[in-house]
């Protein structure tokens, strides 16, 4: 009796060992499988990643490519160079950054600068060839390298909206637009800073004259557009053409720019973007000011901003009885004021 309990005991016992061993077996069959799974998910994170990257340089640059050569056609009007220049800046690649770690680091960030900075100081250094900035009015039909160079200093401060959402959900990343890097280079050179390596690209050579040109551009044209919502051609008198014929035939020695105003006929939507405009022509001039380039107004513009009075002269309101709420004619008056400094 005592012999049988034994070797049942026995038999127990082993089939437990057995069974131990075949789950030890499997459970590193599993951790086995679980390396090689984890080293497959890996790869396909690393291809993903590559293949990511790949198809967003290359939708960009196409992007670039096609908005590029809507600038660069001579049937082009105005807003749509300005609206293909906005595209653009919003499709250079530092813009779609991410700051996923995994493949969009702050190191990727700064080489997609370089980029950036790289392509556009070679095709803005084939238009500059073509242009002469001392004979150039954004208030007259220039050639479509004079429009186009325009167009490109509007529209420099735009951003994709990608990189607002992006610092959204990130407190310390810098929303940056391609007018930021260019004015950031210029304040580094102005300081005696050292220059990171897409800062040497744009300002290196003629590259450096063509960036102050571009933030002197900026200042015309977005007094021009502020112009344009202050002011209507279409209702000048006989006595204005005269006037503007003589400026225009003695470049500037004799006549004027006097132009029929809209202010006081104007909607919110109208004066609210005038002001964006000075803003930003006021911004960039005081800019220049700032690294030490002066800069005047264009003599149409100049012109036809001296004749700017909101129709004051034929008002019968006096200086001091002007409605004290009218806060947005005030700030646009000061900053006009600024401009023609």
């Amino acid at each position: 009796m005592k012999t049988s309990s034994m070797v049942l005991a026995c038999l127990v016992l082993a089939c437990s060992c057995s069974k131990v061993k075949e789950l030890d077996k499997r459970t590193q069959n599993m951790e086995k499988a679980t390396e090689t799974m984890s080293t497959t998910t890996d790869d396909m994170k690393e291809t993903m990643a590559n293949m990511y990257q790949q198809i967003r340089s290359k939708e960009a640059e196409d992007t670039r490519d096609e908005k590029f050569t809507i600038l660069m056609d001579d049937k082009a009007d105005m807003g749509t160079r300005v609206t293909a220049a906005g595209v653009f800046f919003k499709s250079l690649e530092f813009q779609l950054w991410t700051d996923n770690g995994t493949y969009d680091s702050e190191h990727t960030r700064n080489l997609l600068y370089v980029d950036a900075a790289n392509e556009f100081t070679r095709r803005i250094c084939d238009l500059y060839t073509h242009i002469n900035v001392k004979k150039m009015s954004p208030t007259k039909d220039g050639n479509e390298y004079e429009n186009s160079f325009y167009a490109l200093a509007a529209a420099m401060h735009m951003n994709h909206h990608l990189q607002e959402e992006t610092a959204a959900k990130d407190s310390k990343m810098k929303v940056t637009s391609f007018y930021d890097l260019v004015k950031q280079a210029l304040i580094n050179e102005q300081k005696g800073n050292r220059l990171a390596e897409h800062e040497e690209i744009l300002l290196q050579g003629v590259n450096r004259e063509i960036m102050v040109e571009l933030i002197k551009a900026r200042v015309d044209i977005m007094s021009a557009l502020a112009l344009k919502n202050l002011t209507d051609k279409r209702e000048m008198t006989i006595g204005q053409k005269a006037k503007g014929l003589l400026f225009k035939v003695t470049g500037g020695r004799f006549g004027s720019i006097d132009l029929p105003e809209l202010f006081d006929k104007s909607n919110d939507a109208t004066k609210i973007y005038t002001e964006k405009y000075l803003d930003g022509a006021l911004k960039a001039k005081r800019f220049l000011s700032q690294i030490g380039v002066e800069k005047h107004l264009e003599k149409t513009l100049q012109s036809a901003y001296k004749n700017i009075d909101f129709n004051e002269k034929n008002s019968d309101l006096k200086k001091d009885e002007e409605p004290a709420q009218d806060k947005r004619k005030m700030a646009i008056k000061a900053m006009i004021t600024e401009l023609m400094e």
